[in-house]
């Protein structure tokens, strides 16, 4: 599962398949839900919105999803269809191409979610925040849509919700620790080729394998993580040393201490 999301203010620079990458955000769709012009950096969880890449003309631009897709289909005001579709936040990739929520935008929306990391929960009380050691961005494969209603109840805040879903895959062996999901995560001309439109079926699912990294980190944070109020850098500050990149053990079987690390503070 890959259900709370971190992100820069400001998207570093960085290049994708050795290609620098100038990224604008796109003009705000006309009617877009308000809840859009809030920028959420820390613990990004469901319903909240993120900053994704897409790809239009052949060009990477930078707008801002719900996360938890949102189908066109779907019927309803606003606020039913945000309700019905509170959970759709993740897609399994092993049913992505079945499921009507996904089966459209896997083959016609897909987009890049730049992290700075994201949450597990091994034993759905301890959260674990996993990123690049070198606090590089992560791309995380995802899936998009556009819902207008016409409710006029709907008006004043906007008819319009552009929503995503982060794709997910068994877990590499490192990811194998926390949880028995992982985000799909993509590199290079992968990232870039996820993104380009008209691809089939057969060609998507040769993306669908478990993400290993050298690079990848994982260690305990605060509980204060596990409200999703708690909007603050201090969700992903370090109470414990990272977990080592050795062995297949899972967490869980990992005896927890509660004394923190000297020089490292409970919040």
């Amino acid at each position: 599962m890959c259900g709370r999301l971190n992100q820069f203010a400001n998207l570093p620079a960085f290049s994708i398949a050795g290609k620098e990458l100038r990224i604008e955000r796109r003009k705000k769709k006309s009617r877009e839900d308000a809840k859009s012009e809030v920028q959420v950096v820390n613990n990004i969880c469901p319903t909240d919105y993120a900053d994704v890449l897409t790809i239009d003309g052949g060009e990477v631009g930078l707008e801002r999803m719900r996360f938890g897709l949102v189908p066109s289909w779907a019927k309803g005001n606003k606020a039913a269809v945000s309700k019905k579709f509170v959970h759709t936040f993740n897609a399994r990739c092993e049913s992505v191409f079945d499921l009507a929520s996904y089966r459209g935008p896997i083959l016609q929306r897909r987009c890049l979610v730049p992290v700075r990391g994201w949450h597990e929960w091994p034993d759905r009380q301890t959260p674990y925040f996993i990123h690049r050691a070198d606090d590089a961005p992560l791309l995380l494969a995802g899936i998009w849509d556009v819902w207008e209603g016409h409710d006029p109840a709907d008006e004043a805040s906007g008819q319009v919700v552009t929503s995503m879903s982060v794709i997910t895959t068994p877990p590499g062996r490192y990811m194998g620790k926390f949880h028995d999901r992982s985000p799909l995560i993509l590199e290079g001309e992968s990232a870039l080729a996820w993104i380009q439109p008209r691809m089939q079926a057969d060609d998507l699912r040769a993306f669908f394998k478990p993400y290993e990294s050298e690079h990848l980190e994982a260690y305990r944070v605060a509980i204060l993580a596990n409200q999703a109020r708690n909007k603050t850098e201090a969700v992903f500050a370090p109470i414990a040393s990272p977990v080592p990149q050795e062995g297949n053990e899972s967490v869980q079987a990992v005896s927890i201490q509660d004394d923190e690390l000297p020089g490292l503070k409970l919040f």
